[in-house]
């Protein structure tokens, strides 16, 4: 008669082998979801970036790039009369968290306004959900003001820096940038 358990090197060989033969099909379905994962990923959460940079996406929205609308002080946004650059970001940024997305489209400079409708604009700040913001920094020198300011979201907290240009007695929005995303 014969033994039909085998000694215990060949059992535990025969053991470590189809363990092996596991961990090896474990590791390529792993491999298989990651390279098919970033293939067709749809959840990448990807930061605000600027309005500039997007063509047929909302002012803001990753995606492919716009034509570059240079700032012209003919036809620039500016600042109502009396108002502060500082004060202008700060209407602008009530008007995002109060959910007045028109106000904050108006305030837009020209080149993010080319960028996007008010519509696009509008839905794309109510997906990041601007909870609140501070200034950070405001400077004046050489008819050029600047204010940057940092608003808080559910995605994390991004850095808005304003630039504004003097025009008489007043101002001009030159741009509105976000130069932790190196823009």
């Amino acid at each position: 008669m014969s033994d039909s358990t085998g000694t215990p090197a060949t059992t535990n060989r025969t053991l470590l082998i189809l363990l092996g033969a596991i961990v090896v099909l474990l590791l390529a379905i792993v491999v298989i979801f990651l390279v098919r994962g970033n293939a067709d990923s749809g959840s990448t959460v990807t930061a605000p970036t600027d309005a500039a940079a997007t063509a047929g996406a909302p002012s803001g929205m990753p995606g492919a790039t716009a034509p570059a609308v240079e700032f012209d002080p003919a036809t620039a946004t500016a600042v109502p009369a009396g108002e502060t650059p500082e004060a202008y970001v700060v209407a602008y940024f009530d008007a995002i968290v109060a959910g007045d997305y028109a106000t904050a489209y108006d305030r837009l400079p020209t080149d993010k306004k080319a960028a996007s409708t008010e519509q696009q604009f509008a839905d794309q700040l109510t997906g990041y959900g601007v909870t609140e913001y501070t200034i950070d920094d405001v400077t004046e020198a050489d008819g050029e003001a600047q204010v940057l300011a940092t608003a808080s979201m559910a995605g994390g907290q991004f850095q808005y820096l304003w630039t504004f240009v003097a025009e008489g007695d007043g101002w001009l929005v030159k741009s509105r940038t976000l130069p932790g995303m190196g823009q």
